[in-house]
């Protein structure tokens, strides 16, 4: 069995921090603790079944520069060689967190386990200080083919990077929106013993797929809160008027404001505006969309390029009450895909907050439970100027439709295409009745009802075609990205714009 521990920094500048934080957001998974070797962390994960290999990713935040490249470090706790067999059997497994500096205390924002997030903490915030680092601790077990224990292997990266995400300039970049180009790759080693001594490496961005895995136990995240106002329109006070019948392909219509988050994004090109994309409002200055909008296989467009009409009901409309904004800056997932569509997810700020009024409201984030299954069953909201029956999309009034959350498992077994374009962050959803979003309404919202609050779970993404690729084929499921799975970067990414 091969362990790996991969560390990088991200230095945000002119961040701050309200105060020390020394209790856990997951006392279940994470804990401080104190021996004689001074302040360290406690990670438990409790046996979910039978796994081929264990990774297990930290990320903390630390309100200060480090004073050195050490980052810390992330060990499993017992003899190495039988660790992921006990695991198997129903053992809890614990890793000693090891940190660069406890004065101040590294905060925790993420624990996922086999890519699957088990805890979420909303980390430092904005303060007094000048500089947040954040870094990350990742450890994997394995077995090795053809043996009975685990074999040892550490790849290290420690790297400062530059003090705030790095900006366009003027539109021109290309590439705005990376954080980290330069993250750490697992090299397969030589045969080793299983007490070897450690390699240290730095190359690129891995290309690694694993086996599927069974989930954690559930997580409900409860990030910091929006606005006392978020996810709030006509109908949350009588559920039951929220029609069920399926709406935007072969549907109705809804009433102006009903959906005051959701806006509509242009392309400004030879004089004109075009209609793109959808979106969705989470705060007066941030949108959250998807990335292929901006980015596909073989175009970029530039944010100078970009404008956003929030308030909007038919696109053809010019009132007053639409409020046009320009982008100040676009963060794209460092791990997107242009060509899979894998992590297909943006956030956009705007140039100027929007007012809140009737029309224009933010959606709330997710805040309930993010394993999938959890959600398998319920019904969520999706609204766009998608194609319609009417003709091709981009143009008139928007429509919506009611789309149940199916799992992945029944989603793949419907059609082999779903195999390559589902993953552990994306969710499916409709009823294959030939309703659902088409083209047009990319980067629009599923919007979930939890607790009373309508909330952003999904981002659309992708569907199949009609066997003759002329229009969508809304008799298969709709793949969207799971935003849910997404928080600690969305969360990130709102702190410090």
């Amino acid at each position: 069995m091969t362990y790996r521990v991969f560390f990088s920094f991200l230095i945000l500048g002119l961040l701050s921090v309200c105060g020390q934080q020394f209790n856990s957001p997951c006392p279940d998974y994470f804990g401080y603790r104190q021996d004689s070797g001074g302040i360290y962390g406690l990670i438990t994960i409790k046996s979910f079944g039978v796994v081929s290999s264990l990774l297990v990713r930290a990320n903390f935040t630390i309100a200060g520069r480090l004073p050195s490249t050490y980052a810390g470090s992330l060990q499993p706790i017992g003899t190495e060689l039988y660790l992921l067999r006990d695991f198997n059997r129903g053992k809890t497994l614990e890793y000693r967190v090891s940190f660069p500096v406890v004065s101040p205390l590294p905060r925790l924002t993420s624990i996922s386990v086999n890519d699957k997030l088990v805890c979420y903490g909303p980390g430092d915030s904005i303060g007094e200080v000048q500089y947040i680092t954040t870094i990350s601790l990742q450890h994997m077990l394995f077995y090795k083919t053809g043996t009975q224990g685990i074999y040892g292997h550490d790849t290290k990266l420690a790297e400062q990077l530059p003090a705030t995400l790095p900006h366009t300039n003027g539109g021109d970049d290309v590439n705005p929106f990376t954080i980290d180009n330069s993250k750490p790759v697992y090299v397969p080693p030589k045969p080793l013993t299983p007490a070897p001594v450690p390699e240290y490496v730095v190359t690129a961005t891995p290309a690694t797929r694993r086996p599927p895995r069974p989930e954690p136990d559930p997580l409900s995240i409860k990030p910091e809160p929006q606005s006392t106002k978020c996810g709030i329109n006509s109908k949350n006070d009588n559920p039951d008027a929220i029609p069920a019948a399926p709406l935007i392909y072969n549907g109705v219509t809804y009433d102006p404001g009903e959906w005051p988050w959701l806006v509509a994004m242009y392309q400004r090109r030879f004089g004109n505006l075009n209609y793109i994309c959808a979106g969705t409002l989470v705060t007066a200055n941030h949108i959250v969309s998807a990335a292929h909008c901006i980015h596909r296989k073989s175009t970029y467009t530039r944010k100078k390029n970009i404008v956003i009409r929030a308030g909007i009901y038919g696109l053809e409309d010019w009132n007053d009450d639409i409020v046009t904004r320009s982008l100040k800056e676009v963060y794209i997932h460092e791990d997107y895909n242009s060509t899979t569509l894998e992590n297909d997810i943006l956030i956009m700020t705007l140039e100027s907050p929007v007012p809140f009024n009737k029309m224009i409201q933010p959606a709330c984030l997710w805040s309930g439970p993010i394993v999938l299954n959890e959600i398998v069953g319920k019904s969520g909201i999706v609204a766009g100027w998608g194609a319609n029956e009417q003709g091709s999309g981009g143009k008139g009034i928007p429509r919506m439709v009611t789309m149940p959350v199916v799992s992945t498992e029944d989603c793949k077994a419907s059609k082999p295409d779903f195999h390559r374009l589902t993953s552990s962050r994306t969710l499916c959803a409709g009823d294959r009745t030939g309703a659902g979003p088409c083209l047009g309404d990319s980067g629009g919202g599923l919007y979930l009802l939890h607790r009373g609050r309508w909330r952003l779970r999904g981002i659309v993404s992708l569907s199949l075609l009609s066997d003759d690729e002329s229009q969508c084929d809304l008799k298969q499921y709709i793949v969207f990205t799971d935003a849910a799975q997404y928080m600690p970067w969305i969360t990130d990414v709102l702190s410090i714009t």
